[in-house]
Formats: C-alpha cells, structure tokens, sequence
C-alpha cells in the first residue's frame, strides 16, 4: 500500500526594501506582513538591504485591511491606494510589486507627506536638502515645490502599518507635541496576529514622557506574544497654537538597554519583580497625566521617563529626591500627585529589582538598618527632613554610617519615651552601633563614588517606603498607602 502524500502548503515571499527612513521603514514592514498574512504566521528576515517577509499563502479578507486603515480617519487620497479604477481591492499589483527585486518594481508615484516620517518635510528636514538651494529655505517661505514622491505600493503599505503605530502627545497652550511610535524587531522574527497593544498615550509633562509612556506599555502587552523588539522608530512633530510646525525629528528612541532588559528577565525568565517594576513605572505616569497634577510631580515623572529609557545613577538620585520633597510637602498641605508619587517605587521587592535593571553590582539594603531608620525618622513629624537630607548629602560611606547610627539611636530614645519606660542611653547608643556594624559589613563594596550614590538612592528610597510620620496628608481624600512588607523571612 502507498503512503499517503504528505500535505504540501504553497509559501509565498516578499521584500520590503530600505529607504533609511526609520519609521517609514517599520510601517511598511508591519504593513506588508499584515497585508498579505494577517493573522497567519509571518516569518520575517533581515537580508541587508531588505527584509524578507514569507509564510503559507493565505486568502486575505480585504474588509479586515480597509477595518485597519479607519482607525487613521483616512483621507480619500489614502482610500485611493487600496481601490482599483473599477473599484476591485489591487492585490495584484501589491503581489508583484512587493515579489519583485528592486529594479523590478513599477506602480504609479504618490506624493509622501510628513505623516510618514518628518524626514519627508518641506524645508531643512528634507532627506536631499543639497539638491535645490530652495529646499534650504525655512517653511514661513511657503516653500512647496518640492515633492517627494514613491510608489503607491510602498505607500499603501506604509498607511497600514501607521495604523498600528501608538499615538504620543502632550498638549499645553504653547504647543503641541505629537509623536507615532512602531516596535523594531530583531533581525530575524516570526510576528502572528494583529499588533495588539493600546494605542493612544498623554502626558502634560512633555512628549518624551508619552512616549515613554507608550513604549512600555506596548512592551508589556507584547510580552505573552514573545516578540523580540529591539528598540521604537518614531516621527515627531511639535506645533504651536495655530498648528504651525515648530520643530520636528524622526528616528528611534534608544531603547535598547529597555527592550534588553524587558526581553531577559519578563519574557525569558518571566521575573515577576522585573513585571512588577515596569508595571509600576508605568502606573505612575498614566496616574500623573492629569493637568491639574502638582508641577513637582511632572518634574518627577520627566525624571522616570529619563531613567526607564536609560537606567542612570543621576536619574535613580533625582527620582529619590524629588520623591522625598513632595512626600515632605504633602505633609503641610494638599499636593495633586503625592499619593501617586509615594506608589512609585514603594516596596522593597522593586527596590531589589532596580539594581538589576542598572546592571550594577550593588550589595543588598539590610532591612533592618531600613526599618530602624524609618521607624527612627516616625517619630519626629516635622524635623524629619532635616535628619534625611544629613543621609542624602553624605559624601561617603563612613559619614553615612554615622549619620545613620546618629539617626537610630535616638529613635530607640524616642522609643523607650513612647513607650513610657526610663529612657536608657546606653541601650540606644548599643543597639545603633550593633545595626551600624551591619553596614560597614558592606563598607568595601561601597568605595567607588557611583556605586555609593546609586545604593544610597536606593536604600533612603526603600526607608521613604517603610516611613509612617503621625501627620500625612494627600491630595486623594483618605487615601492611605499600604506598608511595605519588611521581608524579614527573604532577606535576612
């Protein structure tokens, strides 16, 4: 008896070719494995000076395509791309095109606009400005006699794939800050399904912000969908009160150090701290985007923006110390933002985590050094500021330990008065010391000035989440944090 005649499935193969305009390139890319996969699987190659983009040959459904491209609020010039003369869908000519080698590929020329990377602008973000001296001239001139143009099935797919592109924005009465952003993948990846993520972002506190915002967001929706991005192009525009465009760029955001870190340890290792802390890093800037927000707390949030795209030193400490002024200040009055700004990096198990996301080699906080200081600096509701900005301008080590010994010690005297017993000095002054010898355990590893300064952020970060002052009021009526967990069980 024969065998049976194994099942064989017709593949098909399209290139998408490089112009080096980062997000144009990413749309058509995305756009040409919707086009012609959809919700197959699309295997997807970088070849140099193109991407390969195959898989089994599906029947596309063209409502599914025209469904996608609605949510740009498409113009008729737009519509037009997908719409033969006598009306039929053009999968013909978007086959052939996209199957041909780059000489190869014919179509009718369509005018590209800034819509599809600002780098297409009149005026000095044109990509040939030496051509015509009149590309040099600025846009108050009037300038249009320049067109950039290419063909109308490059185009369609690049109209696609901007409909999965994240809309960033920032919106105050000078200006505003619009910015689309599309995930870059690895050199070689498979992509099945719709892009899913949310799509639409905003912050006051800039577009940077936004776009931040909408990077990690679109990182941790794709997570289950294990799909290697690299880094985000984006095109950016800034305009003024009458829409008039005030600066522009287009490129991508660097951040690799990001992608990497969201790669290894949430899709990879499934870390449930790492999930935990891009969680909360974005938490904090979707519960700060309101106008009304305290202006301190926007400082702050530029301030996460800065250390999520790139986890430095300098913005771990700023983040630290704007933290501490408006959780100080919102002890004397109401402050829009405070409550949120005391949720950012407000337990011990993100603490832990941050200086893996650093990459830096930083010895444990002991926690009961943290929770005597906390429980030190309690006691005292209004000079307690003075005490932690003693710890924040320690230049090194040993005068931290001191000032820490200094701290606890009469925290325990405060203590024994709380408690109504005869305050004994000497047993404050030992219990200190035996908790002050707990930190010049770790005293060698702290020499170098940086690594000092970044697990000294940490640690008074980690004290502000255990601190509970007699007197605290927020902006949110009632609301209350809950107290970080003192993990003695894990870290002893």
């Amino acid at each position: 008896m024969a065998l049976p005649k194994p099942i064989s499935l017709q593949r098909e193969c399209y290139r998408v070719y490089k112009t080096g305009l980062p997000f144009y390139d990413a749309a058509r890319l995305i756009g040409v494995a919707h086009l012609f996969f959809g919700t197959a699987s699309a295997e997807v190659e970088d070849r140099g000076a193109y991407w390969e983009v195959s898989g089994v040959s599906v029947q596309r459904d063209e409502k599914q395509i025209l469904w996608a491209i609605e949510r740009l609020q498409p113009t008729e010039r737009e519509r037009r791309l997908f719409k033969k003369s006598d009306g039929n869908f053009p999968w013909e000519e978007l086959k052939q095109f996209f199957s041909a080698d780059l000489n190869g590929q014919r179509g009718r020329l369509e005018e590209l606009k800034a819509e599809y990377d600002v780098a297409l602008q009149i005026g000095t973000r044109g990509i040939d400005p030496l051509s015509k001296y009149e590309i040099l001239a600025p846009r108050s001139t009037g300038e249009t006699k320049k067109k950039f143009k290419d063909y109308f099935q490059n185009v369609a797919a690049a109209t696609l794939g901007r409909a999965f592109a994240a809309y960033a924005v920032s919106r105050s009465r000078r200006q505003t800050d619009e910015m689309y952003i599309l995930p870059i993948f690895r050199e070689r990846f498979v992509i099945s399904g719709f892009l899913t993520y949310e799509r639409s972002f905003q912050h006051p506190g800039g577009g940077w912000i936004a776009a931040i915002m909408g990077a990690l967001s679109i990182l941790l929706d794709l997570a289950k969908k294990r799909l290697p991005v690299v880094d985000f192009a984006y095109t950016r525009e800034v305009k003024g009160p009458t829409r008039q465009p005030i600066f522009s760029s287009s490129g991508y955001l660097g951040l690799e150090r990001l992608c990497v870190y969201w790669w290894s340890e949430i899709v990879q290792k499934e870390n449930q701290n790492a999930l935990q802390l891009l969680r909360n890093f974005r938490q904090f800037l979707q519960e700060t985007k309101g106008q009304n927000v305290d202006e301190q707390v926007h400082y702050l949030a530029r301030w996460v923006a800065e250390f999520v795209a790139s986890p430095s030193v300098d913005a771990l400490v700023k983040i630290q110390q704007l933290k501490t002024r408006i959780l100080a200040v919102s002890q004397v009055k109401n402050l829009q933002g405070a409550f949120e700004s005391r949720r950012l990096l407000g337990n011990t198990a993100i603490l832990q985590e941050v200086k893996n996301m650093m990459s830096m080699q930083l010895p444990d906080i002991p926690w009961q050094v943290a929770e005597a200081v906390a429980r030190a600096l309690g006691f005292d509701e209004k000079g307690w500021m003075n005490q932690f900005t003693r710890l924040e301008n320690a230049g090194n080590f040993s005068q931290f330990i001191q000032q820490v010994e200094h701290i606890v010690s009469r925290g325990y005297y405060r203590e024994q008065q709380e408690q109504g017993q005869t305050p004994n000095i000497r047993d404050a002054l030992t219990r200190a010391r035996d908790l002050a010898n707990i930190l010049r355990g770790i005293e060698a590893q702290l020499r170098d000035e940086k690594t000092f300064r970044a697990w000294k952020a940490i640690f008074l970060l980690d004290v502000l989440s255990r601190a509970r002052f007699q007197k605290e009021t927020f902006a949110q009526a009632g609301a209350q944090a809950k107290p970080a967990e003192t993990q003695e069980t894990t870290q002893q």
